[in-house]
């Protein structure tokens, strides 16, 4: 819904990030109080691996937040900030300072 609504050329989320890569943005949707950052935290100055010339603290982030009910998404808040700023508007939670992310590849042809 929110590529829809972007100016420009059509935008897909590859599932790589930022999800909209030419808008530089990044979409959460969020029915819980917790967010999933993967492996970098949004105000970090390190250079996009796929986007060197900008920082993971040049992304923007819109986070929106709702509920699913009877298959209707109802949103309720909506965040938009800088990865520079995210923590103005998120507590950080250190948690167990812990930050892995486990995920396995699929060889091409798995469900075939």
């Amino acid at each position: 819904m929110v590529s829809g609504v972007l100016p420009g050329r059509e935008h897909h989320d590859t599932g790589q990030f930022p999800d909209v890569p030419g808008q530089l943005l990044e979409v959460k949707f969020q029915t819980s109080p917790t967010i999933d950052l993967g492996l970098v935290s949004p105000d970090s100055t390190e250079r996009l691996a796929n986007q060197p010339e900008f920082r993971h603290c040049d992304v923007r982030y819109a986070v929106f937040y709702g509920s699913i009910s009877g298959g209707k998404v109802q949103v309720e808040n909506l965040v938009i900030c800088t990865g520079e700023d995210f923590f103005t508007f998120f507590r950080r939670f250190e948690g167990k300072v812990v930050n892995r992310k486990i995920q396995i590849h699929l060889t091409k042809g798995f469900f075939d």
